[in-house]
């Protein structure tokens, strides 16, 4: 399992395109330059998230609670933005790990048995299903905030969505 861990956190995750401009709302990229940026400041403006990839980690959490994984291709991603071992805080990432691994069913005994390379490819096929799971997280996002355009201007809205999010049979 370390060696499969190792290779799923040296990852570059990727998003779509299509929800660029909605997660960049969302955060505080860019959007620095307008004051003096402290967190404080920040979340009064309604910033939720200070990084694309806190957004990204949110989409994925929303994601994976209902069941939804969104159509997403990695040829017509937005760019790759931070490796996974970089994200914090380390218990969500590892949250986010054992999630996939149980989603994906993988027999947990031939896992301590992999090589480096099948580690490598399994370690893909777990960022791509989280990339899906992201792109799942942000259509029910996109389609909260179409029902209610303001909804995630308050950042106290992203716990109260995560809350509300409700497992999606297909």
């Amino acid at each position: 399992m370390k060696l499969l861990k190792e290779k799923f956190l040296e990852k570059y995750p990727l998003y779509p395109n299509t929800y660029e401009d909605f997660m960049r709302r969302l955060t505080r990229v860019k959007d620095v330059s307008r004051s003096a940026g402290s967190d404080e400041e920040q979340f009064e403006r309604g910033k939720a998230f200070g990084t694309v990839y806190e957004c990204f980690m949110y989409a994925t959490m929303v994601g994976i609670k209902a069941r939804h994984q969104g159509h997403f291709e990695r040829n017509a991603a937005g760019p790759k933005f931070l490796q996974i071992k970089d994200w914090k805080p380390q218990p969500l990432v590892d949250f986010i790990f054992m999630s996939l691994l149980t989603l994906a069913k993988l027999p947990f005994d031939e896992i301590e048995e992999l090589s480096l390379e099948q580690a490598d490819e399994k370690g893909l096929d777990l960022v791509k299903n989280m990339e899906k799971y992201a792109a799942g997280g942000f259509e029910l996002m996109l389609a909260k905030s179409k029902e209610l355009p303001q909804f995630f201007e308050n950042p106290g809205n992203v716990v109260t969505f995560l809350k509300e999010v409700v497992l999606i049979m297909k």
